[in-house]
């Protein structure tokens, strides 16, 4: 059943998965090819663009900051808007099967491919990386793209939680509510301290969809 259930949500959103795959490797490119124009045009070479990313600049990778939860909402809306406008989830929730296992099977789809599209930028972005900075640099990096990394999950888990809500008025509430809480995910720095927070919001935005799901299903109003 789960990898029935797999298929049919690829299916849904395997154009979105790859156009994501494309955003994803072509804003890496993108952000290393103007790394190196900086390298060969920059008085000093490779030195001062190690000083200007070391001293508070806007480091390269900086332009990926929002592909994350771009990549979420192109995934989450391709495969929740069709069920729920369709009324397709129905269906589903009253098959006689566990209807909370039935959808964070989905859940579980949605999140595997995330995070495969995550590992793949990672492992382009660092192996690129070497060539022109050293391994001790990558701390950094993978201090920056962590909290954007579960922003995305936690974008992804949202947009299931608000799709499943049957109320436009509740829909609108909820997500002025997940901007700002999303906005965290994005205030650069150390971030370290913040971790806790950041994992009670993954934690809240992922049980979201039973209560919605809920609601959906009785046609609560």
């Amino acid at each position: 059943m789960t990898l029935h259930l797999f298929y049919k949500e690829w299916l849904k959103t395997k154009w979105f998965v790859l156009a994501s795959l494309v955003l994803g490797i072509g804003t890496i490119l993108y952000a290393f090819i103007g790394l190196n124009s900086n390298i060969i045009n920059a008085e000093g070479g490779s030195q001062y663009v190690f000083e200007w990313f070391t001293r508070g600049g806007r480091p390269h990778y900086g332009i990926f900051r929002n592909i994350p939860f771009i990549i979420a909402l192109l995934v989450g809306v391709s495969q929740y808007l069709p069920e729920v406008l369709q009324k397709r989830i129905k269906l589903t929730l009253h098959l006689p099967l566990n209807e909370i296992v039935m959808l964070y099977t989905m859940v579980l789809y949605g999140f595997l491919v995330i995070l495969g599209l995550m590992v793949i930028f990672m492992a382009v972005f660092f192996l690129i990386d070497l060539y022109f900075f050293p391994g001790e640099m990558h701390l950094m990096a993978i201090k920056a793209f962590i909290p954007w990394i579960l922003g995305g999950f936690a974008t992804y888990f949202f947009v299931a939680m608000i799709a499943m809500e049957p109320s436009w008025k509740f829909r609108f509430l909820y997500a002025v509510v997940v901007y700002y809480l999303l906005d965290i995910f994005l205030l650069g720095g150390d971030m370290s301290d913040l971790y806790p927070l950041l994992t009670v919001i993954l934690v809240i935005a992922s049980l979201g969809m039973i209560y919605t799901a809920n609601r959906f299903k009785i046609g609560e109003n």
